[in-house]
């Protein structure tokens, strides 16, 4: 038997007071600055939601997002309101220097790297392709993955990707890391499963990286995250992240962002790449965090 299904509401308009209340709140949830320009992005994306819930304001759905009794719902708010766009191999530069590092490193012990910011998990598959190659799929290397979305985690986990995400991977390595899919999978890649068993994916709000499980990495990609943050919130996170970097550790962010201006425990070595100033490793960044204040 059919019917025809009511239809959804048509999305309201979003106000003033209802774009202010919006932006405070994925500021404070996730550190995210929206630009008054973002107006139109935010009431986009929002407008579904609002129908789903056949809600007739968005001050409503801030109230019921604001409810600490709504952490799911609060959650896919996040998960709407945060930008996700990457692929395989993006700004090269960055994993050209780690296969040379990685050679360096070859017998000395075990090599750890966070990709904090994973989003669907190219990035960090990107990262295990050239570990693989550079010290073996056996070899002591071990790559954790973050992300504040819980969607895109969800994603990575299932490690399929449409073939443009990979377009970009060399031709040698997509064919001892990526398995074309066939039937209902044509078009799709899938990460072999003895390489995405080296890659952890989990779920952390930057703004709370401190209190990350895991530490003393020698590698941390935080790659075209910063754009979205304002500079009180950019110091909060790095000071966090270098807390977790080994001696010597690097802190890798993307080309089109910079932190030069900001008093960090880190010397730049290159464009894009910074490594721990070895007079504040070991419990000494803190110093540095107080002296600053």
């Amino acid at each position: 038997m059919f019917h025809l299904e009511e239809p959804l509401p048509a999305p309201p308009m979003l106000s003033d007071g209802e774009f202010a209340q919006l932006r405070r709140f994925i500021h404070q949830a996730a550190g995210i600055a929206m630009s008054p320009g973002k107006r139109s992005l935010i009431q986009s994306r929002l407008a579904k939601r609002l129908r789903q819930l056949r809600l007739n304001s968005y001050a409503a759905y801030w109230r019921m997002i604001a409810d600490p009794a709504n952490a799911l719902e609060r959650q896919y708010a996040i998960n709407l309101l945060s930008t996700n766009e990457t692929y395989f191999f993006r700004e090269p530069e960055h994993f050209a220097w780690l296969r040379q590092l990685a050679a360096r490193r070859q017998g000395g012990g075990e090599l750890r790297l966070w990709s904090a910011a994973c989003s669907s998990g190219e990035e960090a598959y990107t990262i295990a392709m050239i570990l693989a190659e550079t010290l073996g799929l056996q070899g002591l290397w071990r790559v954790y993955a973050t992300d504040i979305n819980t969607r895109v985690t969800a994603f990575a986990r299932r490690a399929v990707y449409p073939q443009a995400k990979a377009s970009r991977t060399p031709p040698d390595l997509w064919r001892r890391y990526l398995l074309r899919g066939r039937a209902e999978y044509a078009g799709m890649v899938k990460v072999a499963p003895e390489l995405a068993r080296k890659v952890s994916f989990s779920n952390l709000n930057l703004l709370h990286a401190a209190h990350f499980q895991h530490s003393r990495f020698d590698v941390i990609f935080l790659r075209n995250v910063l754009i979205y943050f304002d500079e009180a919130t950019k110091l909060r996170v790095l000071l966090a992240l270098c807390d977790k970097l080994r001696e010597g550790g690097h802190l890798i962010i993307g080309h089109s962002e910079s932190i030069r201006h900001l008093e960090l425990p880190l010397t730049q070595e290159a464009p894009s790449r910074y490594r721990l100033d070895s007079r504040f490793a070991d419990g000494r960044i803190d110093e540095h965090r107080r002296s600053d204040c």
